[in-house]
């Protein structure tokens, strides 16, 4: 968990030190709960820059008569050509997934990642606690409302929800509402956001020695 420095006026050698903007506090909040796409921007160079040495090998293999590795770029342009006239449905059809296409690699590059972090609403400091401590105090509680062992509870957190996988002793019946109310009342304690919504699942089969 990920602490900045107070929002509240505080002292230092006798001193008032001024408080630090509440606009301050929401760069850093977006800061460590979100990521850059610059991997998926690079994912989507490399294709490209593969896609265009392969047209200019095959371009060059045509243009010297060779025969081609998988596909000749002109035999290519000539049946998309005769396919516009003869096919025009099909046409469509691939220009409606080529805009598809294109309008979700505009959302990608313009909105940004998200880490797996949540941020605690306070007005005096900045908190920003991470995705895998919110899932150990969901198990843990969990654990202790239901008397289970460690590792007979998993605890998965995304964005907006918690799942909590329960794995009982054969032979023996979990209480998921007990579990789901300690899930609940942890999930309460403290005022993540986004908020987050728990659920329970037990598993089919048991484990032997839990």
């Amino acid at each position: 968990m990920t602490t900045t420095a107070s929002a509240v006026p505080t002292q230092a050698d006798g001193a008032i030190m001024p408080s630090v903007p509440a606009s301050l506090y929401r760069r850093i909040l977006r800061r460590e709960t979100h990521s850059s796409r610059s991997g998926a921007a690079i994912v989507v160079l490399i294709a490209l820059v593969i896609v265009a040495a392969y047209v200019g090998l095959e371009s060059v293999y045509a243009a010297l008569g060779m025969r081609a590795l998988l596909f000749s770029p002109i035999d290519v342009l000539a049946t998309l050509l005769s396919a516009s006239t003869t096919q025009g449905g099909l046409v469509i059809a691939a220009g409606i997934v080529a805009a598809v296409v294109g309008i979700i690699l505009i959302v990608v590059g313009v909105t940004s990642g998200r880490r797996g972090r949540h941020t605690i609403d306070d007005s005096r400091v900045a908190v920003v606690v991470d995705d895998q401590v919110i899932a150990a105090a969901l198990s843990r509680s969990a654990r202790t409302a239901a008397a289970l062992a460690p590792g007979q509870v998993t605890t998965w957190v995304s964005r907006r929800s918690a799942r909590l996988t329960v794995t009982p002793a054969s032979g023996v019946r979990v209480d998921e509402e007990a579990v789901l109310a300690a899930a609940r009342d942890e999930l309460g304690a403290t005022a993540y956001q986004p908020p987050v919504t728990p659920e329970v699942r037990t598993t089919s089969t048991g484990r032997l020695g839990a």
